[in-house]
């Protein structure tokens, strides 16, 4: 693939990733900048608790739906597995690190399901399976959010993914990863407040 056309289909992953649907939805609604509340997060669980459940859900579907277009759409042109891989971190680095936002954006969770969606699909049900597993017996949204992006790579390695693919897939991992360092740190000191039950803190546990 010529490096021009791979280098223009990254960069328009990284704007679609880039689309800060979160904070739009919640001032299209008239409650304000939703940066100013709860944890500060563009994601869906602060959306959630600004919005409602319902505009919630909908930045959740499409954080996951901009990461699924471009990738899927690059499959559909015949792009191969490292392309598409590359696309698959461009669009999770873009909501990341959106430019419309000083590159302050969300954690990469629910776009990265969105790419590994269009990628291979057969990576996310394992990786669903964990964060379900995970949730039901922690009450952590964020354990099962950071064990899910981690048993990603894991799951294309041992479908036998080629290794240029393998180390973008663990990038992208260690990515959601290193954005979730506060929630894991909580965890790490019995303070992150769980999904139900107890509240210790506020949450900070975003897409």
């Amino acid at each position: 693939m010529p490096l021009p056309t791979l280098a223009l289909g990254c960069l328009g992953a990284f704007l679609c990733g880039s689309v800060p649907f979160g904070l739009l939805l919640v001032k299209v609604a008239g409650k304000g900048d939703v940066r100013e509340h709860g944890s500060g997060n563009i994601g869906a669980t602060n959306v959630s608790r600004v919005g409602g459940k319902a505009l919630g859900l909908l930045t959740l579907l499409l954080d996951i739906a901009k990461g699924f277009l471009p990738v899927f759409v690059a499959k559909q042109l015949g792009w191969g597995e490292t392309a598409l891989s590359l696309l698959a971190l461009s669009a999770v680095l873009g909501h990341v690190f959106t430019p419309w936002l000083k590159f302050q954006g969300g954690k990469g969770v629910a776009t990265a399901l969105g790419v590994a969606l269009a990628f291979r699909a057969g990576m996310v049900l394992p990786a669903l399976g964990v964060f379900i597993v995970l949730l039901l017996v922690f009450r952590y949204v964020s354990l099962g959010s950071v064990l899910s992006a981690v048993a990603l790579p894991l799951v294309l390695a041992w479908r036998g993914g080629p290794p240029p693919v393998l180390i973008l897939w663990a990038g992208l991992s260690l990515l959601v990863v290193i954005k979730h360092h506060e929630n894991i740190r909580r965890l790490l000191k019995g303070t992150e407040s769980p999904l139900w039950g107890a509240k210790k803190e506020t949450a900070h546990v975003e897409g």
